[in-house]
């Protein structure tokens, strides 16, 4: 017991110096979508300076999921995963839309959810949610179409002895880097950090998703043996109504 008490210790002060940083990043974040938002509103912008400063807007908004995704990694080791409150996909599915659209201003984004409706409750709360966004954010980023259209398919199943929701995202249009043809996003973990960091997004969520007691994953759809497109496959624990 008492050998654990320094690890516990570095690791506060760790999650406490994150959260400093984090705060002063978000808050940088926020002056510098504030000035791009005026530039958007600006009536006589040209289309050039119009498609710069979306783009700006997208870097800068997946700059603060990057942010969000270790506070919540932070704060999903060691808890245990049957202590979060439940929260409900379909509501998830519903505010992630929306928030897609102001990550990237420049693209037309539509979810088509099946089947529709509430009632697949999950057990993560908020971190449920930090999730489901990170897998869709990955997804839009490797879809280099600027009209996505993405299929999102809800599911019953047991997974480690639970009953658990399997929310699967398949987007015909994005495609998976070569990195991730041949390799399981724990592979990813070996790579040198130059290569890894491109693929952070996908290594949060599979860090976040098991410590909720679920899991990720990542696999290429496929039709009579040619690509089409990326699939991306979450699993959470089942909850009842709250």
């Amino acid at each position: 017991m008492k050998d654990d008490q320094p690890r516990r210790e570095r690791e506060e002060q760790f999650a406490f110096y994150m959260d400093l940083v984090g705060h002063d990043i978000l808050n940088n974040n926020q002056a510098v979508l504030g000035y791009l938002e005026l530039m958007l509103a600006t009536p006589r912008i040209d289309k050039t300076m119009r498609k710069y400063a979306e783009k700006a807007v997208s870097h800068v908004r997946t700059s603060t999921l990057l942010v969000e995704n270790i506070k919540s990694l932070l704060s999903t080791r060691g808890v245990d995963a049957g202590s979060y409150k439940p929260i409900d996909l379909g509501q998830i599915l519903l505010r992630s839309e929306r928030e897609l659209r102001g990550t990237f201003p420049g693209k037309k984004i539509r979810l088509r959810v099946s089947p529709k409706g509430n009632g697949a409750f999950v057990i993560g709360n908020a971190r449920a949610e930090d999730l489901v966004l990170n897998a869709l954010v990955s997804t839009i980023r490797m879809d280099p179409e600027d009209d996505i259209s993405i299929d999102v398919r809800l599911s019953e199943l047991e997974f480690g002895g639970k009953m658990c929701w399997r929310v699967r995202i398949e987007d015909p249009t994005a495609s998976l880097p070569p990195l991730m043809k041949d390799k399981s996003i724990e592979q990813l973990y070996l790579q040198d950090s130059s290569t890894a960091v491109k693929l952070v997004g996908l290594i949060f969520a599979k860090m976040i998703a098991t410590n909720l007691g679920g899991d990720f994953d990542v696999t290429e759809l496929r039709e009579k043996g040619d690509r089409r497109g990326t699939a991306f496959i979450i699993t959470l624990r089942k909850a009842g109504r709250p």
